[in-house]
């Protein structure tokens, strides 16, 4: 498909810009019409807390909370509650 970049309404254009034309595309045909609010956080709280805990101590908890976007207080959190679920 012959894409007009110049003629993009605006967010098209910045995906474009920022992925290429082919996946603002595919992102276009997907959801076109739909509002969509992202997440602040990139990984979910489940996730980013089984990856802390198989990660540590191999990682610090500043590192991790670095890595996975959360506190160090949370992730410390974390590491508490799964030694004492195994203690």
């Amino acid at each position: 498909m012959d894409v007009d970049t110049d003629a993009l309404q605006s967010l098209y254009k910045q995906l474009n810009d920022l992925l290429g034309t082919e996946a603002m595309l595919k992102f276009y045909h997907e959801f076109r019409g739909s509002q969509i609010n992202p997440p602040m956080k990139l990984y979910d709280r489940e996730g980013a807390s089984n990856a802390i805990q198989s990660q540590y101590p191999q990682l610090s908890p500043k590192e991790l909370a670095n890595k996975y976007g959360y506190s160090q207080r949370w992730v410390k959190r974390v590491i508490s509650q799964h030694s004492d679920q195994h203690n």
